[in-house]
């Protein structure tokens, strides 16, 4: 039980999105799509292996890739050997302009480019079970991926395009010219320069968090069009719930929500409940916290938790709700005295 908790292929949107393809493959129709299949396979090596795990399942064996284009690498010897020859290949540039361009020129001319010119080789960011991390992207703008987060980068000319394939993450948008756009399941945010949260906890929902600029937010549309259709612009401090059936006659509405700062660890838990708490709580740690009895969930808990210590919050909890603690291999549980 534990391993598949913690396999991402176990459950998920990539594991959905895997054996959607793995049927549509398989159809007798299935040319039609190979384009956006090879495209879909190329984001990286996680969509790779999700795929060839679907079809293990279904006692195929192993994908034979030969017939596939190469996908394109995220890390590795072919990387580091582009960017060594790359980095070559500048300093004798910059080199030969310092000796043909006078230097007021070159700084001039530095700064006129455009912001386009600003590259970053596709990548995949991961993290672990309670890990927390941050990362800066090529045009400054900076990321922080929460536990258990898989988040793709691709820089092109035209766009920033990324995708949160499950979990939840901070964007930090550098401001220039192209659109920052996030893809999580069948919906994107499109911004420019601002902070918001997208986050992919549960199957089929996403859930959008404006903290700072302007954001807007499009799904794709059901049935045999499935192009982008406008839901709203969200506003800082709005947010927005995006089920797996958006339609343009029954969006969901933005709506005021609290700002949280589940960063740091510590998360605002507004007119929330035991269960909920402790349900955010177990995201983060192999030790999970459990009560004894189901009643036990709907007890009110307001207020601000550290969820990345489930020791100090067990602690915590029994103190404000007069509880005993129990300990058993991998669980601290938590019941009322006397029961």
């Amino acid at each position: 039980m534990t391993n598949r908790e913690r396999n991402p292929f176990a459950k998920g949107q990539l594991r959905s999105e895997a054996t959607n393809w793995f049927l549509t493959m398989r159809d007798r129709d299935a040319e039609q799509h190979r384009a956006e299949f090879e495209k879909w396979l190329a984001r990286g090596a996680m969509h790779r292996a999700a795929y060839n795990s679907i079809a293990h399942t279904y006692l195929i064996g192993d994908v034979n890739w030969d017939g596939l284009p190469p996908p394109q690498p995220v890390r590795g010897t072919v990387i580091r050997t582009r960017f060594a020859l790359a980095g070559l290949l500048m300093l004798l540039a910059c080199l030969v302009w310092r000796v043909v361009v006078p230097s007021d020129l070159a700084s001039e001319r530095q700064r006129e480019q455009p912001a386009a010119a600003i590259a970053q080789a596709p990548a995949q960011f991961v993290t672990r079970l309670g890990e927390v991390r941050r990362i800066k992207l090529a045009d400054g703008s900076q990321i922080t991926l929460d536990t258990d987060t898989l988040v793709s980068v691709d820089y092109r000319k035209d766009e920033r395009d990324l995708r949160l394939e499950h979990g939840r993450a901070r964007f930090e948008v550098a401001h220039e010219g192209r659109p920052f756009v996030v893809e999580a399941g069948d919906s994107e945010v499109i911004a420019r320069g601002t902070v918001f949260d997208v986050s992919v906890l549960e199957p089929d929902e996403v859930r959008v968090h404006l903290l700072r600029g302007k954001v807007e937010v499009r799904s794709r549309r059901q049935g045999p069009r499935r192009d982008m259709i406008h839901l709203a612009v969200l506003q800082p401090g709005q947010g927005m719930l995006l089920d797996d059936d958006p339609t343009p006659t029954r969006p969901s509405k933005p709506r005021t929500e609290p700002v949280s700062d589940w960063p740091s660890g510590s998360i605002d838990f507004a007119h929330s409940t035991l269960g909920e708490v402790i349900a955010t709580a177990n995201r983060y740690s192999v030790t999970k916290i459990r009560l004894a009895t189901p009643e036990m969930e709907r007890l009110p808990a307001s207020g601000v938790f550290r969820v990345n210590d489930p020791d100090r919050l067990a602690k915590l909890l029994s103190q404000l709700f007069k509880l005993e603690i129990t300990r058993a291999p991998g669980e601290i549980i938590l019941s009322k005295p006397g029961k």
